[in-house]
């Protein structure tokens, strides 16, 4: 993942975080501000029906105060206005004053006159709650004395519950007209709260308003209630708690309830509102959120200009100059990044780096040329040193055959037959010696015939390691100079030729040499260089197997065709073998596990098989396991491919 999609990604997931937020907020924290709005406007509506009812009480409740404080209706009470009934209470009165209920008692709560009126026929009624003849004293419109006050400002008024719905009642003692005891008995009135009377509620307050008698509350719809208004509905109480109903997304309904003239629960109220404050409030929750994904895609479409400009692109300029570099390895280029600010002191300080590093390249390859020349002396010295040590075995070799040569016994024979000259015929037949004279110079010259061929060879294999310094001393002048001269040999040859350079120290160590494999193909390649690489992996089997028991003193050299365009050489021991911890360090140059080792022999191998691109490995199963040096050479290499 580049950097540029990494910073996106980042600034959208803060953006996105940031915009979750502020939804979460506005829904958990302001939302619900507007919920508590609209239910207070719901509530206020509510009580302002229940206010409705209440001023409904309160003028008839004025109404009946100004009827009992009336001469014409104290002297009726008391029997001396006959006429009064038929000239105040008539049809006319309970309409004009909407009145469903007009009650005259006297001082003995015995009834002097009672009107009930049905509020759809205004056809005469009766209700139980309203007896004809005489009201009981407990009658709950009956308590005026209750209130400790002045007969003038005793009243009771409230609500009551009848078999045809709930009613608004108010009585007032009767006094004349100066309001001065004694009282003369009570005037009751009253209206029931029926659709019409609710309907004029909802006009006036311009609310949707119901009532329902408590005895009509379903448990079911108990059960839908809070346990504050539950507990109203069934104890009644001063406080009126108030429950919320979201009927849909567009109405909201609060329910309360009232209680009657006892402070019992009478009726279940309800008021029904628009839910403007919610909508609205999710209107401008809608328009929030759509500003801030706007304001969020600006903000992260400047910001991403911002830092491609600032950022991005001189990250990326550095990037793909050092990106450069690396793949190209030229440590002449340079950033050039003209800015002022910490990128551009970074391409600087880069620069001034990559400076520094050109410097040090060119110092190390100097000192790596050097370094390559010692080694390539080193090697020299030792593939020398090796033809060397050849060399004088073959000259012990030679000295103590030569000293141990019955070429002593001829000269002996020859000063016998000097001694005998003038009697050579009967020194040779009559002589013992003599006579064995022939026979011993015979043995003796077959012997001598013999060893001249052992010189001979020895000599032949004496020439060769010279021929073989000579090549080596040559090969390192070519190499200096940056040439090579590739020749078109046998496998065969170049073995045999590495094995005859080794074949003294073998046998002087008692060392068995097998060549396995009848594979010999043409290739064409440094003929001195292989050489010398065979001569130092024999040199190296044959240290590896000197120590061990004679019938484990064995080497095998083993030649096959792995693949159409190269053949491998493997040198196998049966020695001391190689542990797991040095085989990836063999080949390095100064590694030794020989005491008297210096590690340029493997060193100089893997150096020269790579020149020839070819391949030199090696295996061994560990300590005592012996091991296998495999050696794998192209058949045909362009003289280009050799040269340094």
């Amino acid at each position: 993942m580049n950097l540029r999609l990494k910073i996106l990604l980042s600034l959208i997931a803060v953006l996105v975080l940031y915009v979750i937020s502020d939804a979460a907020i506005q829904q958990f924290v302001v939302f619900p501000r507007f919920l508590e709005l609209e239910q207070a406007e719901a509530a206020r509506n509510l009580q302002r029906c229940h206010q409705a009812i209440e001023r409904d009480l309160e003028h008839l409740d004025y109404f009946v105060h100004d009827w009992s404080a009336r001469d014409d209706l104290h002297a009726y009470v008391s029997g001396r206005n006959e006429s009064f009934p038929a000239e105040h209470f008539k049809e006319s009165t309970f309409t004009d004053a909407d009145l469903n209920l007009l009650a005259v008692l006297d001082v003995d709560d015995k009834v002097v006159y009672q009107g009930i009126r049905d509020s759809q026929s205004k056809a005469p009624i009766t209700l139980p709650r309203f007896p004809q003849d005489r009201w009981e004293v407990t009658h709950p419109l009956l308590q005026h004395d209750k209130s400790f006050q002045p007969l003038a400002e005793q009243t009771v008024r409230g609500l009551m519950m009848t078999e045809r719905g709930p009613m608004a009642v108010v009585s007032r003692p009767i006094l004349r007209s100066s309001n001065l005891p004694p009282a003369n008995g009570t005037l009751v009135m009253g209206r029931f709260l029926d659709q019409r009377a609710i309907d004029a509620i909802s006009e006036q307050t311009a609310v949707s308003f119901s009532m329902t008698p408590v005895s009509q509350v379903t448990p079911t719809q108990q059960a839908g209630f809070p346990d504050s208004l539950r507990n109203f509905l069934v104890h009644g109480g001063r406080q009126r708690p108030l429950a919320y109903h979201a009927i849909d997304d567009r109405r909201l309904k609060v329910q309360s309830g009232l209680t009657d003239i006892s402070g019992h629960p009478i009726v279940l109220t309800a008021a029904t509102i628009d839910r403007n404050v919610s909508r609205q409030g999710r209107a401008a929750m809608r328009y929030a959120i759509g500003s801030l994904l706007l304001s969020a895609f600006v903000v992260l479409t400047i910001l991403l200009l911002l830092l491609q400009r600032i950022v991005i692109t001189p990250l990326i300029q550095l990037s793909d100059h050092a990106s450069s570099i690396g793949e190209t390895g030229d440590l002449s280029v340079r950033a050039n990044l003209q800015r002022r600010d910490e990128f551009g002191n970074l391409a600087r300080h880069f620069d001034a780096m990559v400076n520094n590093l050109s410097e040090s390249q060119n110092r190390l390859i100097e000192l790596s040329r050097k370094a390559g020349m010692s080694d390539m002396a080193a090697g020299v010295l030792h593939n020398v040193g090796n033809v060397i040590t050849n060399v004088n075995v073959l000259s012990s070799a030679m000295a103590h055959q030569l000293g141990e040569s019955k070429l002593t016994g001829m000269k002996k024979s020859a000063d016998m037959l000097r001694a005998h000259a003038t009697e050579l015929d009967r020194f040779l037949t009559a002589d013992p010696r003599g006579k064995q004279l022939p026979l011993y110079i015979c043995q003796v010259t077959d012997h001598l015939e013999r060893e001249q061929d052992d010189l001979r060879h020895q000599l032949k294999a004496l020439d060769t390691n010279l021929q073989h310094v000579s090549q080596i001393l040559e090969a390192q002048q070519k190499l200096a100079t940056g040439a090579a001269v590739l020749q078109s040999v046998k496998v065969d040859q170049l073995l045999d030729d590495a094995i005859g350079m080794q074949q003294a120290s073998l046998d002087r160590c008692g060392v068995r040499l097998r060549r396995i494999g009848q594979a010999s193909p043409t290739i064409r390649i440094d003929r001195g260089k292989v050489i010398q690489v065979l001569v130092n992996l024999l040199g190296n089997a044959k240290d590896a197997v000197r120590d061990q028991p004679a019938n484990r003193r064995e080497i095998q050299v083993v030649v096959s065709l792995p693949q159409q365009d190269s053949v491998t050489i493997e040198v196998r021991d049966s020695g001391c073998g190689i542990a797991a911890e040095h085989l990836e360090k063999i080949f390095a140059g100064g590694f030794t596990t020989k005491s008297d080792g210096h590690g340029q022999g493997l060193h100089f191998c893997a150096l020269a098989v790579t020149e020839m691109k070819g391949s030199l490995s090696v295996k061994s199963e560990g300590p005592g396991q012996g091991a296998t040096f495999s050696l794998t050479l192209p058949y045909q290499l362009n003289t280009e491919a050799v040269q340094s």
